[in-house]
């Protein structure tokens, strides 16, 4: 099929941020789920998928809708995906894939992904109706990446098996007579990245600033009244994701609700430090956001600045993000307010270019960025910031780092940050009228779902407002992949298998 050559996952590179803007086409600043854990600092819920009771809350939790309930109207599916609001058959493994799971048979896990297709062939016979649309997750890959990290042959061994499931789906379908009629595509919710180093960001606000903290998950399902007697304990709510993504939410005022200014964030150690007034006057005399960009461990550091102005810093200098909306079309504009670039686009011609004080739309940034070692941020950064879930400070963690615990060893691997191996995934399309041995060179992937509607002719479901657009012209039409080579190995592998 079609290699989306550079294809742009969604920031933060995390799962269930990533899987929501799969169902819905609009990034997680939009829809609202912006990791795996999040503060909603209105409602003041702690919210946490990573428990078999809250795994699957996330439906609940975005209005925008899914792919599955646009097409209402015909038969969908989902494979152990939790994300699956609409769809006329879930199907969770949730019994087998969980003692699976419990005693570390990975490869159970992703055989059971695969025979489920048996199970939907199943019920096709009986009903006479095969799925209009499929979604199936492989989560093996993911879980060794975190406990192994990938230099070794057990990350590598998940991903040699899950293209085996791909081509044991493709052989089934191809018997059928089902595979010249559908379209499949392949996709990644976000890279990885080894984390030998790691820095503890909840440790640091109660140990070394003084700022009571809270981090773990609270409110889901306790009365208003409680929340705000549990939450004005603290004057920082600070989440880890993906072990690489921490989003930092702080009370300047009396309530959650009042987000803090520029002004409060800097000064906010200087007034709500716990540690005695000599040690306080010493570390109140250096705002926060520098003393957290000053770390080792961090990439970069984004704070809020406004509904249209986001600020991003590391140790070597500050930039800033502003955001226009023109004739309906959204417009960007990047540039250095402090040392160097913290992006370091201004390293890179095509993207230097565009650092010239105007506004460039997003597709512009996207091709001129795309290069770099941070693909897409001047967008994705400041859309992220949209959301109320999105911390007044938000970090991203350096290469070989996490903002885990040390006590932590057996977590080596983790994402969630905006290094080109975790931003950019891989992404391949086939079916009917998409070439083979071909390529295209950029996407993101919040177009998947206005792509495959656009592909199966339900078009006209598409609305306003989607971040993503549908890509199937340029799939069709994709230029001459060079490595035919390495397609002709990928398919002959998967038809012997």
């Amino acid at each position: 099929g079609v290699t989306v050559k550079s294809s742009v996952a969604s920031l933060p590179t995390i799962t269930y941020a990533n899987d929501v803007a799969f169902a819905t086409g609009v990034f997680p600043g939009h829809h609202g789920i912006i990791a795996n854990k999040w503060f909603d600092r209105y409602s003041l819920i702690f919210h946490d998928y990573g428990f078999i009771k809250t795994y699957r809350d996330v439906d609940f939790d975005f209005t925008y809708p899914t792919i599955y309930e646009l097409l209402h109207d015909e038969y969908t599916a989902t494979i152990l995906v939790p994300v699956r609001r609409g769809a006329t058959r879930n199907i969770d493994n949730w019994a087998s894939a969980g003692i699976s799971w419990y005693f570390g048979l990975q490869k159970n896990i992703n055989h059971l992904t695969t025979v489920r297709f048996g199970l939907i062939s199943d019920v096709a016979n009986l009903t006479g109706r095969w799925p209009r649309f499929i979604l199936a997750y492989y989560v093996t890959p993911d879980t060794v990446g975190h406990m192994h990290g990938t230099t070794n042959g057990h990350y590598a061994d998940m991903i040699i098996d899950v293209d085996k499931q791909v081509g044991n789906i493709c052989q089934a379908l191809e018997k059928a007579n089902l595979l010249e009629k559908t379209y499949i595509t392949l996709v990644s919710d976000h890279g990885f990245v080894n984390t030998p180093n790691h820095f503890d960001v909840v440790s640091y606000f109660r140990k070394n600033l003084g700022i009571e903290t809270i981090s773990k998950m609270f409110g889901k399902d306790v009365p208003f009244e409680r929340r705000i007697k549990y939450f004005a304990k603290a004057r920082a709510v600070i989440i880890i994701s993906g072990k690489r993504f921490c989003s930092i939410h702080l009370r300047a005022g009396k309530h959650w609700w009042e987000r803090p200014t520029l002004r409060e964030i800097n000064n906010f150690v200087q007034k709500f430090s716990t540690i005695r007034d000599k040690d306080k006057a010493t570390i109140g005399k250096i705002p926060l956001p520098e003393s957290l960009a000053a770390q080792e461990a961090v990439e970069l550091l984004v704070i809020r600045a406004g509904d249209n102005s986001i600020i991003l810093g590391n140790k070597t200098g500050l930039g800033k993000i502003d955001r226009i909306t023109r004739d309906g079309k959204k417009l960007y504009r990047y540039g250095v307010i402090k040392g160097s670039d913290p992006l370091g686009y201004s390293t890179v011609a095509q993207a230097a270019v565009l650092m010239d004080g105007r506004y460039h739309d997003a597709e512009t940034w996207l091709k001129a960025s795309i290069n770099t070692a941070h693909p897409d941020c001047v967008v994705q950064l400041i859309e992220l910031s949209d959301s109320p879930r999105s911390g007044d400070i938000m970090l991203f963690a350096r290469d070989g780092w996490d903002f885990d615990s040390s006590s932590h060893p057996s977590n080596r691997g983790g994402h969630g940050g905006i290094l080109r191996h975790e931003i950019i995934v891989p992404w391949i399309w086939a079916g009917p009228g998409i070439p083979a041995g071909k390529t295209i060179s950029v996407a993101r992937t919040v177009d998947l779902m206005p792509t495959m509607l656009d592909l199966l002719g339900r078009a006209d479901l598409l609305k306003d407002g989607l971040d993503g657009t549908s890509i199937a012209d340029k799939l069709k039409h994709a230029d001459e992949l060079s490595n035919s080579r390495k397609v002709h190995k990928i398919r002959t592998y998967a038809t012997k298998k």
